[in-house]
């Protein structure tokens, strides 16, 4: 595929890699969603234990950081399309392996390559993603953003679906393999090729992006995605026992406070594009992170439910649109490869899953509930801290162009 950079109307084989690159981003979300929704399901027809489901999550997120890296490498060397194919095949496969498994050992070894993929996966989605935003040559990166709120949303209700149908643990997880593997098979073709993108990441003087990634942005963004995460892990994994133990909700109302967050989500999203378009990402970070913040005020104090419910949502509102900025940002340090930037910026992104699960879960083991988002409402200040790196030089030249 041969696409330029554009300024008006995209070509059809530019809306056919962002089109690629949004079916990428949404089936990684909808296969994860999917395991981790059907995990007690694990425990019913296997007999694992918390323990053994424990070992296998920690065994992915950090195994997903040398995923990460290995995309990398295979971007650097061929193309972030390649990685992105290479890396959907594996979580794919990966699912169909876990359905079929029923040993300890076996299920060990798949969610190690599992994570692999997961890793591979999150670093090539974004590194596509910035690529078609730079031919696009305005902001999008939101929207791929979203499809991956919008796959997680799906994922959650296929197995929530097939739980309610009694549809067993292995037809569910192998159906869905075989589908991603499909689905991948047919949109890879339409992904940004090396010759484009090798294009795409030299800078304005026509010479080639550096392998080098300067610390200094890279930290400030990675700090962010720590924060982030260590937050979203908050919601993810404790907003149901939050509202079921510390606020009386009953088993059917506790779900909603998720529920809300992701629908909050998918909101901030679709629309944070043509606010960057308008104001710039700073000022999009800034005011996401204040919605976060009071909204996890609220969740702190909500003495019923319905209001905590209510607070989650306003929370999706605000935080989940700092992170596609995040990777955009990585994307557009002057001088560095942005495959590169963006693969190490990744890596944040499982240090924030696995010290939000030690902490929260420590808090949260303890009793300690309405501590458990204490801690992201005094660490999300700091995003407001590094907003400023949300815009490197080439942004803030792009956005200045495109005001009138």
């Amino acid at each position: 595929m041969r696409v330029s950079k554009i300024t008006q109307a995209p070509s059809a084989a530019l809306r056919r890699a962002r089109l690629a690159t949004s079916v990428g981003f949404f089936l990684q979300a909808a296969i994860l969603v999917t395991i981790l929704s059907r995990l007690p399901t694990f425990e019913d027809e296997r007999g694992v234990t918390e323990a053994d489901v424990t070992i296998m999550l920690l065994l992915t997120s950090v195994i997903a950081g040398a995923g990460s890296l290995l995309a990398e490498r295979i971007a650097v060397r061929h193309s972030s399309a390649l990685a992105l194919r290479l890396a959907l095949l594996i979580i794919s496969a990966m699912v169909v392996v876990v359905g079929l498994v029923e040993s300890l050992p076996g299920m060990y070894v798949a969610f190690a390559v599992y994570g692999i993929g997961v890793g591979a996966a999150d670093a090539a989605t974004n590194m596509q993603g910035v690529t078609v935003q730079r031919l696009y040559g305005r902001s999008i990166m939101t929207r791929f953003h979203a499809m991956w709120s919008i796959g997680a949303i799906v994922g959650a209700l296929y197995a929530a679906g097939s739980a309610e149908l009694g549809i067993g643990l292995m037809p569910s997880l192998v159906a869905l393999g075989m589908v991603g593997i499909v689905v991948t098979v047919v949109v890879s073709p339409s992904l940004v090729g090396p010759g484009v993108e090798q294009e795409v990441t030299h800078d304005s003087e026509g010479s080639a992006a550096s392998l080098h990634v300067p610390w200094r942005p890279l930290l400030a963004l990675g700090l962010v995605v720590i924060v982030f995460y260590l937050a979203d892990t908050s919601v993810m994994s404790w907003s149901s026992l939050y509202l079921h133990k510390a606020l009386d909700s009953s088993e059917t109302v506790a779900p909603l406070g998720y529920a809300a967050y992701q629908l909050g989500a998918v909101i901030s999203r679709l629309a944070g594009d043509r606010f960057v378009s308008r104001y710039g990402a700073v000022p999009v970070v800034r005011a996401g992170t204040v919605v976060g913040l009071v909204a996890l005020f609220l969740v702190v104090a909500a003495p019923v439910p319905w209001m905590a419910i209510a607070a989650f949502g306003l929370m999706g509102l605000g935080l989940p649109i700092v992170i596609p900025l995040a990777f955009a940002a990585a994307g557009s340090i002057p001088g560095t490869d942005a495959d590169v930037a963006i693969a190490r910026l990744n890596l944040f992104n499982y240090v924030g899953n696995i010290v939000g699960a030690a902490l929260i879960g420590a808090l949260a083991t303890g009793g300690q509930l309405r501590w458990i988002y204490v801690v992201p409402l005094v660490l999300v200040p700091l995003i407001l801290l590094v907003a400023r790196t949300f815009a490197p030089e080439r942004e803030i030249e792009a956005v200045a162009r495109a005001r009138p």
